[in-house]
């Protein structure tokens, strides 16, 4: 369990934009900047979204020679990108993890995941709170956006509602990911639920995310379990857990 000056000092790194309304009128300015002109084409949705939720300003990279306390950490955390890169059917060089300041953690559009120091400090000794957040992350695929290519300027109440969307399908597959580790979704919703201050845009409440953790990780442990049951050598052989072995 976490100290509540732990959660106070966290609470001040979730964000390291000036908020969802800067960054989305931001972005809509940029937009309009850009299709301006009878013969200026709508931007692709795919552009927009990958802007809203993974342009955001980037962490200071802190680098890990420094850091000499989190070496464990980092580790960890590599060790277990690669079985959720596969989880997600990517493969581990489509993410790179780096050691960052002033943030918990955050993906980029390239794949690059920034992850906290002063975050890593305080959570060491949970590692299914290190691992969910991690698996969040991976759970984004902001690559996949590249694919979305139809032409509509969305307005901020569309952004908003796809970020959220967006935000539950990287909850959905932390939780998930949480029960084929044979993880605990519990230390994660507790982490979410202290760490809200109060409802943000760009997510559902911090209550609804432990359900949706709960919820989905229920469904997969049940799906994982059967299979160990009736078909131990595929599970042995495909599982995330076990099929790329321990590095």
């Amino acid at each position: 369990m976490f100290l509540a000056e732990i959660y106070c000092t966290l609470k001040t790194m979730s964000r390291i934009d000036g908020g969802i309304g800067t960054r989305f009128n931001s972005l809509n300015q940029n937009l309009d900047t850009a299709t301006t002109g009878k013969s200026a084409q709508a931007p692709e949705v795919g552009q927009q979204v990958q802007q809203a939720l993974f342009g955001k300003a980037k962490p200071a990279i802190l680098d890990l020679a420094h850091f000499p306390h989190l070496a464990e950490q980092m580790k960890f955390l590599r060790k277990y990108k690669k079985k959720l890169a596969a989880m997600a059917g990517d493969e581990d060089d489509d993410y790179e993890l780096v050691l960052a300041d002033g943030t918990i953690a955050m993906i980029d559009e390239s794949g690059t995941i920034y992850v906290g120091a002063k975050f890593l400090a305080a959570c060491k000794d949970n590692p299914e709170i290190l691992f969910g957040v991690l698996a969040h992350e991976i759970g984004h695929q902001p690559k996949r956006w590249n694919k979305y290519r139809e032409r509509k300027q969305l307005t901020q109440g569309q952004l908003e509602a796809l970020c959220r969307h967006e935000e539950t399908r990287a909850d959905i597959f932390a939780g998930k990911a949480l029960a084929e580790m044979e993880m605990s979704w519990e230390p994660l919703a507790e982490f979410l639920i202290k760490l809200e201050d109060k409802p943000h845009p760009e997510y559902f409440p911090a209550k609804v995310r432990a359900e949706v953790l709960r919820d989905s990780h229920a469904g997969r442990e049940y799906r994982t379990e059967n299979r160990k049951k009736i078909f131990p050598e595929f599970d042995r052989m495909t599982s995330p857990k076990g099929h790329l072995g321990d590095v």
